[in-house]
């Protein structure tokens, strides 16, 4: 029987949750998208070398992703129980963990880009657009590692909304000030790539800013009275943290490498693959939400006591996951001729980039049930499983794709059919561990 405030199990209100987390991803899509746009336009250096310099940053942000994933966890799974105090407690506890979180992956960032990631680039011109750009954006960890502990409570509490209200202000942000600062219009002075960093960090800081305005308007019980979790409870959700932090790292560390290998082959295939990188993130539009929505709906049902839902209510993610995964991605196969004109004029880029979407959609297809297996495991606090399967399925895809670069060089379109194999593997590995039943069993949670 559903209580006030329970968890509603309609296709509505899986939608209400999901859709302005979509939302924002798309935010983020259109901010990579105008990015690349802008970059691509001054060189193929300048693309490749902010590309590059992007995903060294987003790999080690991920150790504060997993760090708030484990977060909506913990707070859905509180409000489920019916602890709304205690869901704002660790969300103070966590913002100001991000925030020290925050200061030391900028100590990190600094040291590595002393020469250490330098030196793994082959290209001069790309190494030189690489550390300038990084530079820049490193000091963009503070202000989005806070803001990625605002958004694991408004995903924990279900109150979405603003996830796409700190998105639309972070994306008009950033697009104004690409155009003034790469491209030099409304009478500033072009900057370049450096232009597209600074252009980045501004928006993060303005989402943060956004965020805890918003959260003090809506939500002003989650700020204040500040207090902190005591240590037993803060050992409780690191013991789910952890294994979600290194999860998270582990996936865009080997995604990185990915990048800096296809760099061996040749710049028109690093170009390919950022840009291919793009039409990825079309998918994520639709996955971010379902994901985020199936941990939120798994955590908060098992701490209603609510087993018995779990299954209808995957079903419906699953579908709705699916079907909207199909709709944003079709293009890749039935018109990608027209999706890839607008960066390629010649014939053998644009060759390439078409095949390469052939690709990807299968690739997405596999991925829109798959990481939904995954996101179960992670919402029933099984988050030390979720991390061997990830385990499993980046190691057979890393050696797949060094063998298709480093040993043999392949075409960029059969070099990106690694990511059939990692999507299959971690369909395979979530699989063989939801079989067993043992994922429906409670997870640990905090002490009251």
């Amino acid at each position: 029987m559903k209580t006030q405030g329970s968890l509603q199990l309609g296709y509505r209100h899986l939608l209400r949750m999901a859709v302005p987390i979509s939302m924002g991803t798309l935010l983020q899509f259109i901010v990579l998208l105008t990015d690349n746009f802008f970059l691509a336009r001054l060189s193929e250096n300048a693309i490749n070398g902010a590309g590059n310099a992007g995903l060294v940053y987003l790999t080690l942000e991920m150790i504060v992703v997993g760090s708030g994933a484990a977060l909506q966890i913990v707070i859905a799974r509180q409000i489920g129980e019916g602890h709304q105090e205690k869901a704002y407690r660790t969300f103070r506890s966590g913002l100001a963990l991000h925030l020290l979180m925050g200061v030391g992956l900028t100590s990190i960032a600094l040291g590595l880009n002393s020469g250490i990631l330098l030196n793994t680039i082959a290209d001069p011109g790309i190494r030189d657009v690489f550390h300038t750009f990084f530079t820049i954006r490193l000091l963009g960890f503070v202000p989005f590692s806070m803001l990625l502990a605002f958004n694991a409570l408004y995903t924990g509490t279900t109150h979405t909304w603003p996830i796409l209200v700190v998105g639309g202000i972070s994306a008009i942000t950033n697009v104004i000030f690409d155009a003034a600062w790469v491209e030099g219009m409304w009478g500033f002075e072009p900057i370049g790539a450096a232009g597209a960093a600074w252009a980045s960090l501004l928006a993060e800081s303005v989402g943060f800013l956004a965020a805890l305005a918003l959260t003090l308007r809506i939500l002003p019980n989650a700020i204040s009275p500040w207090t902190w979790l005591p240590q037993d409870e803060l050992k409780a959700w690191w013991k789910l943290a952890y294994p979600m932090m290194g999860q998270f790292l582990l996936t865009i560390s080997t995604w990185t490498a990915f990048f800096f290998f296809v760099e061996k082959v040749g710049g028109m295939e690093l170009k390919v693959s950022h840009l291919a990188r793009n039409f990825f993130m079309l998918a994520f539009i639709v996955a971010q939400g379902m994901q985020q929505t199936t941990r939120t709906y798994v955590s908060g049902l098992l701490g209603e006591g609510r087993k018995h839902d779990l299954k209808p209510v995957l079903q419906k993610i699953v579908l709705i996951n699916v079907l909207g995964i199909v709709v944003l991605c079709h293009g890749y196969l039935f018109y990608p001729e027209l999706l890839v004109g607008i960066f390629f004029e010649d014939a053998t880029g644009q060759f390439a980039m078409v095949q390469t979407l052939y690709v990807i959609f299968s690739a997405v297809c596999i991925y829109s049930f798959t990481g939904i297996m995954l996101a179960t495991i992670q919402g029933s606090g099984a988050t030390k499983a979720a991390f061997r399967i990830e385990l499993f399925a980046v190691t057979l895809y890393i050696i797949a794709a060094a063998s298709m670069t480093l040993i043999w060089p392949q075409p960029v379109w059969i070099i990106w059919r690694v990511e059939w194999i990692y999507f299959s593997s971690i369909g395979l590995g979530s699989w063989y561990y939801l079989r067993s039943g043992h994922w429906k069993l409670p997870a640990p949670t905090m002490t009251a």
